[in-house]
């Protein structure tokens, strides 16, 4: 879902966003959101957001970068493998790389924002499931709606 609004958001500044992920039902929402299809990336990028926090998503973030490009990892907010460098790529192609975790509440505030402006331009409704009642809240973790990024937990 982070993904899909990250699209939302810098396609409506007028960025060009090219998406990378391995799950076809997961990448076809992409363009519906303003993002282009860079399986795999081929390209050097001056920056790359990674946010599945998925050890080869953040590897591939890394290597589509240019040289002096930057890397934001928001994704990986949970302990996991640990993802190799190649040190001969760090001291040739200077990268930064920038953590994400937790938002401010202004930034919480202009997401809100940003759905009520672009609702009708981007099918953010479309990527929820129908709902599931609180006292069966465990079907919402067991679900399996292909095409759904979220589920919903409804009263």
């Amino acid at each position: 879902m982070l993904g899909v609004t990250a699209s939302a958001m810098a396609t409506a500044a007028g960025a060009e966003v090219v998406v990378a992920d391995p799950d076809p039902v997961r990448l076809a929402p992409a363009a519906r959101f303003g993002a282009v299809d860079g399986q795999p990336a081929r390209e050097a990028y001056d920056a790359a957001l990674e946010l599945s926090g998925h050890p080869a998503a953040v590897a591939q973030c890394v290597e589509a970068l240019r040289i002096g490009g930057r890397a934001v990892l928001a994704g990986s907010v949970s302990a996991g493998p640990p993802v190799g460098i190649d040190p001969e790529r760090a001291v040739r192609g200077p990268l930064t790389s920038t953590g994400v975790h937790n938002y401010r509440p202004a930034d919480l505030v202009g997401g809100v924002a940003f759905l009520a402006e672009h609702h009708q331009r981007y099918p953010f409704a479309d990527l929820v499931g129908p709902g599931h009642p609180l006292d069966r809240i465990d079907a919402a973790f067991t679900s399996d709606q292909r095409g759904v990024l979220r589920q919903a937990v409804v009263p």
